[in-house]
């Protein structure tokens, strides 16, 4: 399979950023916003346990599913997140490598998530599109499918920070680029450097993440032309609450709630 360019330069930001996922969203509380995305699920309408995680990452997004009772079945386009992944899943976890932009039908599911800014990294609305109607390919009529999108204000804020995160022998160092400017629809960019101590000094890895911010009108319009449909829009702060609104400037991510 031949990946286009911006295919290439993903895989390979998150194949390099594998080894310090975990250290840099250690501060992350994933049981704490599954179970707030499970109660929206289930408001919804959701019912079933057979769950899909796009995007799943090294499996930190997965696994409350999993400690639920849900059967899971993820995916990722980086080899190197589904290995680490792979290392904390049960024998009963099924791990697919796939790209979102071409995805098949792995099975027919009642719960699909698709989390942690997965949607930006898809930098045009047709590629959106695309992701969203492989995400329909797999969801099951009456299913729930509950994704994320950074707003305007985390890129106004995060993706102009620097953050500097330090463990023993592991220093993580991130500078967002955004421009000062930002406004909705923009394109923002990051580089994280991990510098890792070994016994012969110190070694650097750089990765690289661009991403576009999707106001929520196109969002709506990518997810009619996959062929879903749209349940509700909420606007999440920091601290995991939800609100029925949107708000760009004040919530730090919007949450979709859509069914086919």
């Amino acid at each position: 399979m031949t990946l286009s360019a911006t295919e290439d330069k993903t895989r390979a930001a998150y194949d390099a950023f594998a080894p310090f996922y975990d250290s840099f969203t250690a501060h992350h509380d994933y049981e704490l916003w599954v179970s707030g995305l499970l109660d929206l699920a289930y408001r919804h309408g959701l019912s079933g346990i057979r769950a899909l995680d796009a995007g799943c990452g090294t499996g930190k997004s997965f696994l409350p599913l999993v400690e639920r009772g849900f059967e899971v079945t993820a995916c990722d386009q980086s080899p190197a997140m589904l290995a680490i992944a792979a290392s904390k899943a049960s024998a009963d976890v099924t791990l697919h490598c796939r790209d979102l932009r071409r995805l098949e039908a792995l099975g027919e599911f009642d719960l699909i998530t698709c989390l942690d800014d997965v949607a930006n990294h898809l930098m045009t609305p047709g590629e959106l599109t695309a992701a969203l109607a492989g995400l329909a390919r797999n969801l099951r009529r009456g299913g729930v499918l509950l994704f994320d999108a950074n707003t305007v204000a985390t890129y106004r804020t995060f993706f102009r920070a620097t953050v500097v995160i330090e463990h023993p022998g592991l220093l993580l160092l991130w500078r967002g680029l955004a421009p000062e400017d930002f406004d909705a629809g923009g394109q923002a960019a990051g580089s994280l450097d991990g510098f890792v101590e070994t016994e012969d000094g110190w070694t650097r890895s750089t990765s690289c993440h661009e991403q576009r911010h999707h106001a929520e009108a196109t969002i709506e319009h990518c997810v009619a032309r996959a062929g879903l449909r749209l349940l509700a829009a909420y606007g999440q702060d920091p601290q995991v609450n939800f609100e029925p609104r949107v708000d760009e400037l004040r919530h730090s991510k919007a949450v979709y709630v859509v069914t086919r």
